[in-house]
């Protein structure tokens, strides 16, 4: 019992010396020593009322007092450790075992703390651990713990202190020193008079001054001279009245450079509310600045050449109409298309491309002068505005330099390639009071240049917009005359050359316009080329033809075979197979009857690819004719590598024999090498007998022309060959 008394009374010195007296630990402190030499005297006394007297002094403890067994179980237990663990009373401990009542992460300190006392290897122990509440929430402890003899056996004896607040608090003091040291953003900290008085690494890392170089020194960011007082005078009034104030002010490194901060400062207050100290936070603005200038830029510029973008251009166009309007100026704009550059893209790639863009975007800005205004609309249009009222030949003059510095050879990754530029012009006022119109006058004109042959500059007139738009109500029109049926066929006969059978047709495509009337193909087929209006239309004529030679065969009418053209767009799209597959399949016209037209060019666009696509077709049956022959870019030599079954002599060639003799050498020299080739030959636009006769006798197979038949439409072929008999005509 002397040892009881004399660790109890060890264990409260300590915790005395530890924590200190309050006059409420002093006194409890005192009524427990007392009670210690009570234990003292009575050291004789039954157990039993040992301890009632350890209940009775544990009872009047601070502090968590419980007493175990040699094998962890709580024996006795005050009513304070009870209340920290969230139990009603101290009777609920009774029977639990210690490690029941701590946190799990603490288990194998608490064992190692029992076990160094139950061995004999400490008599005395002080640790610290979370004991696990009744709610299972955790609570930091520090427990005083020893041994003692306790009914012929071995107790422990602990005693537990609430320092889940000291230990909270040190735990954030050392998180708030971790966050002060690792933070990537600068931090100091300065008294009411902006003297520094502590930073952090990033403070160091941002300005290049060291600790030891910043303390005791007024900060320059808060207390700036010259043209950040303003700005300081703002601040100091805010962190007065709001206790708090953040912006953006320049500040200057250690080497001198200047830097944009963002900077946040807070006012510390004392319990009378008066400023002692001020916490600034503030990062490098650098980067974000630039990003933002980055991104000011390329709102108005374009990402690949650094021109002005459409936006931009647009929005400075109008400003100087604007101004042109109050000064009485004029101005002129250039729309500028670079020729041949999809084939740029599509033989070397849009890398390449993208390099030639840049190249001509430059070559072009050494050709105007430092007002002019230079933008890149799109794609590989590009627009010039010129101000100050320039004289006309000033305008021819510039954009002719343009267009020369266009033609020069470009050598993009080691190859050397050719490009031309189409220009078209508007001018303000004259071609327009606003931005877009006369930037849509200029494209018109730019066009015009374009069907000119390119490489060309033109200025726009009124005639242009009137073609203009009614090219546009064409298209339009256009767009809906397939679901309306307003296209019909006429086939232009074919004739032997020897004695005037039909053998074969061309079908020849016409508008039924309900009011324009009957439109010639020349008037809509190079429309539909370039709005791609003519796959729809091309898959129609071949149904529709298909669908006429069934029921001409289906009649007994002998008619050798349909010829339907392919354009070369038609020609190049994915689904030509299934188109040719599907007419031949819901008509029932054998695919031997069905003869397809390709044009030179159309071929010789990809040679290799052609060869590919023309066995395909061939696999379906049907026969191959070249449309045109000796307009592009072929050779008789090149023809043997082609499947083809028949070769058309193009009506330039045709029309000038018999008289001229190269047109006649050419024909010759075609129609040889054809039936070398095993190859028919058709001669197309016979008009006169000379030239039939001639065709004739040089052996030509076929002929088709004005001289023979004009195109019929089917009731007129009906009529005209076979109904009631009637023959051919020669």
């Amino acid at each position: 019992m002397r040892a009881l008394q004399r660790r109890l009374s060890n264990a409260f010195v300590a915790i005395q010396a530890r924590y200190g007296r309050s006059a409420r630990a002093r006194g409890a402190h005192a009524r427990a020593h007392a009670y210690a030499c009570h234990l003292h005297q009575q050291v004789r006394s039954p157990s039993a009322d040992l301890a009632r007297s350890f209940r009775y002094f544990a009872d009047q403890s601070l502090v968590g007092v419980y007493m175990l067994r040699s094998d962890g179980c709580i024996l006795h237990a005050n009513d304070k450790m009870a209340n920290m663990l969230g139990y009603e009373c101290a009777v609920d401990l009774i029977g639990l075992h210690i490690g029941e009542l701590t946190a799990p992460e603490d288990l194998a300190l608490l064992e190692e703390n029992l076990q160094a006392r139950l061995s004999g290897a400490a008599e005395h122990v002080r640790y610290t651990h979370r004991i696990l509440s009744r709610d299972g929430t955790h609570r930091w402890v520090e427990v005083h713990g020893s041994v003692c003899q306790y009914e012929g056996g071995i107790a422990l004896v602990e005693m537990a202190l609430d320092v889940n607040q000291k230990v909270q608090s040190e735990w954030q003091s050392r998180l708030a020193d971790r966050v002060f040291e690792s933070t990537s953003e600068g931090i100091l900290i300065t008294d009411a008079e902006f003297r520094i008085l502590a930073v952090n690494p990033a403070f160091t890392r941002i300005t290049g001054y060291h600790p030891e170089e910043a303390m005791d020194k007024r900060s320059r960011m808060m207390t700036g001279p010259g043209a950040q007082a303003e700005i300081n005078r703002g601040m100091l009034q805010r962190l007065a009245s709001d206790g708090h104030w953040q912006g953006e002010m320049k500040d200057r490194r250690k080497d001198g450079s200047w830097y944009p901060a963002w900077l946040s400062i807070s006012a510390i207050r004392d319990n009378q509310g008066g400023i002692t100290n001020y916490v600034g936070v503030f990062t490098d603005n650098t980067i974000r600045k630039e990003a933002e200038n980055k991104l000011a830029f390329l709102a108005d510029h374009d990402s690949l050449t650094g021109l002005l973008n459409r936006n931009s251009l647009m929005r400075i166009f109008s400003q100087q109409i604007d101004a042109a309007q109050s000064s009485g100026e004029t101005l002129v704009l250039f729309f500028i298309d670079l020729d041949r550059f999809k084939t740029v893209n599509d033989t070397l790639g849009h890398h390449a491309g993208d390099q030639l863009l840049v190249a001509a975007a430059e070559r072009l800005r050494e050709q105007l002068r430092p007002d002019d205004v230079l933008a890149r609309f799109g794609g590989d249009e590009f627009v010039v505005i010129l101000g100050g009222s320039p004289p006309q030949e000033m305008i021819a003059a510039i954009a002719q330099r343009l267009i020369n510095s266009i033609l020069r050879p470009f050598v993009i990754n080691g190859h050397e390639m050719f490009i031309s530029a189409s220009i078209g012009s508007a001018a303000y006022p004259e071609h327009g009071e606003d931005a877009i119109a006369i930037l849509k006058n200029a494209d018109i004109a730019m066009y015009h240049a374009k069907e000119r042959g390119k490489n060309a500059f033109q200025l726009f007139n009124k005639e242009m917009s009137n073609h203009a738009l009614e090219q546009m109500l064409l298209e339009n029109s256009l767009r809906h005359a397939i679901e309306r049926k307003e296209f019909e066929l006429y086939y232009q006969p074919q004739f032997s050359a020897v004695d005037g059978a039909i053998c074969g047709a061309e079908a020849l495509i016409r508008w039924r316009h309900p009011t324009r009337g009957l439109v010639a193909p020349g008037s809509f087929i190079t429309l539909a080329e370039q709005t791609g209006l003519i796959v729809p239309l091309g898959a129609w004529v071949l149904r529709e033809a298909c669908r006429q030679g069934k029921a001409w065969l289906d009649r007994g009418y002998q008619f050798g075979r349909i010829a339907v053209n392919l354009s070369p767009r038609q020609f190049s799209s994915d689904d030509l197979l299934m188109t040719i597959d599907n007419a031949l399949a819901h008509s029932g016209l054998p695919s031997a009857m069905l003869e397809l037209e390709i044009t030179e060019g159309a071929i010789m666009q990809n040679p290799q690819e052609a060869v590919v696509l023309l066995k395909r077709m061939r696999q379906l049956g049907v026969t191959i004719s070249v449309d045109d022959f000796g307009t592009g870019y072929s050779s008789l030599a090149s023809l043997k590598q082609y499947p083809l079954d028949t070769l058309k002599i193009d009506r330039s060639f045709v029309k000038g024999i018999p008289g001229d003799a190269d047109d006649v050498a050419i024909t010759e020299a075609i129609i040889a090498i054809a039936h070398k080739l095993h190859l028919q030959v058709v001669a197309e636009g016979v008009e006169s007998q000379e030239q039939h006769d001639f065709l004739r006798a040089a052996g030509c197979d076929i002929v088709q022309g004005y001289l023979h038949s004009t195109p019929l439409s089917a009731g007129e072929i009906e009529a005209r060959w076979y109904l009631g008999g009637a023959q051919a005509e020669t």
